[in-house]
């Protein structure tokens, strides 16, 4: 920018070596320039009063640009990292088959399938979270301590089509015969051995144990299908999960004995505290075949739930994570709050209903006093490619 000084004008005559006549100055220039003790008093006065008035408001401005820069830079820093963490909860959760070649030699099991004489890719858009419930309120991470205190009595793989918005669920019953895997209490592997799934969590030492060997008995069960996150909750978490909505509505499937009183099947109930926890577990040991029954209640109150949670996310997009916090204690998972910054706004147009729930395909039988759930793998080789992969063209 240029001084004032380049903007004077020279004049030249015979009586003056030079007369500056012309001067162009700034608005600010009073400002810029200093007093000239020289000048009469009223004029410097004016010119001191003129000063004093407009140095407030100079600092204002400084103040008012400094608070703002301030607010700017909070909200990129909180833009960024909103960005920053769906960024990292999309990388770590989707399963990258960009660089995966299909050949006898690099086929990864469980990427790459085949059915019916055809190719089947991996659906990387798909991200599969394993959910357990465990039949005790000891606080998870403390459960295993002592062996025999947890079994996953609730087993449902949630699948999430980012791409679609389509959610879809499969229950796996209990007592599904699968190869369970046995270690004793220092952790030594005993060999496997055909049972109950429910019973695979009981062979953890910890908590984080016990949901890897569920995570990979069920996925074994599943032709090998990837499993990126998993979910352990305990009694106490339920009517946590409840009333952070609410509470949820349902109707009645059969005759239940929910928080002391019983209803009877058609009666439209709301669900709070306890009371949830109670409808979704009650069954009748004596009675054949009554964890199937309960499996159903099980899959009722997920849609409901499911419908009332996404009526409040989307007032208030928070609210996955206070949910998240308030089961601390309560629950084991490797979902971290990257994953639900990324799936929050994701699942915003997500609806889940009675279509989108299946089981895995099979009939319970009773081989010896315990019952057994027997799975049809044909079947189920049929669900796993429609839920989990596209056919390679």
């Amino acid at each position: 920018m240029k001084r004032k000084d380049d903007f004077l004008s020279k004049r030249e005559d015979s009586d003056h070596s030079s007369d500056y006549s012309l001067e162009i100055l700034y608005d600010d220039s009073f400002e810029d320039r200093p007093l000239d003790d020289r000048s009469p008093k009223g004029d410097g006065r004016s010119r001191r009063k003129k000063k004093k008035k407009r140095l407030p408001m100079q600092r204002w401005k400084k103040i008012t640009l400094g608070v703002v820069a301030t607010l700017l830079v909070i909200i990129i820093g909180i833009a960024g990292s909103f960005f920053y963490l769906r960024a990292q909860g999309e990388k770590n959760l989707k399963t990258d088959l960009s660089d995966v070649e299909d050949t006898p030699e690099t086929r990864k099991e469980g990427l790459f399938i085949t059915y019916k004489g055809k190719e089947y890719q991996y659906n990387e858009d798909v991200i599969n979270f394993l959910c357990l419930g465990i039949d005790n309120s000891t606080p998870v991470e403390q459960a295993n301590e002592i062996k025999g205190q947890g079994l996953a009595d609730a087993i449902i793989l949630v699948s999430i089509n980012v791409e679609s918005g389509k959610i879809k669920i499969l229950a796996i019953p209990r007592d599904t015969y699968v190869p369970v895997k046995m270690y004793n209490d220092q952790g030594k592997f005993l060999g496997e051995k055909s049972m109950q799934l429910t019973l695979q969590y009981y062979y953890g030492k910890t908590a984080k144990d016990s949901c890897e060997l569920m995570v990979n008995t069920v996925s074994n069960l599943l032709f090998k299908v990837p499993i990126q996150r998993y979910c352990a909750i305990n009694l106490e978490a339920i009517p946590i999960l409840n009333d952070a909505i609410g509470g949820v509505d349902v109707q009645v499937l059969g005759d239940v004995e929910v928080g002391g009183r019983s209803y009877h099947a058609g009666e439209t109930i709301h669900l709070q505290g306890k009371m949830a926890e109670d409808y979704i577990r009650d069954r009748d040991c004596d009675v054949f075949a009554s964890s199937m029954s309960r499996l159903e209640r099980q899959k009722q109150y997920m849609t409901n739930y499911f419908a009332t949670a996404m009526a409040h996310v989307r007032n208030d997009l928070t609210l996955p994570v206070s949910i998240y916090q308030s089961l601390q204690g309560n629950m084991y998972t490797n979902i971290s709050v990257e994953d639900i910054t990324y799936l929050a706004p994701e699942m915003l147009d997500v609806t889940l209903t009675a279509e989108d729930m299946s089981m895995i395909p099979g009939e319970v039988t009773q081989p010896d006093e315990h019952e057994a759930y027997m799975v049809n793998s044909e079947q189920l080789k049929e669900l796993v490619v429609n839920f989990f992969y596209t056919e390679v063209l």
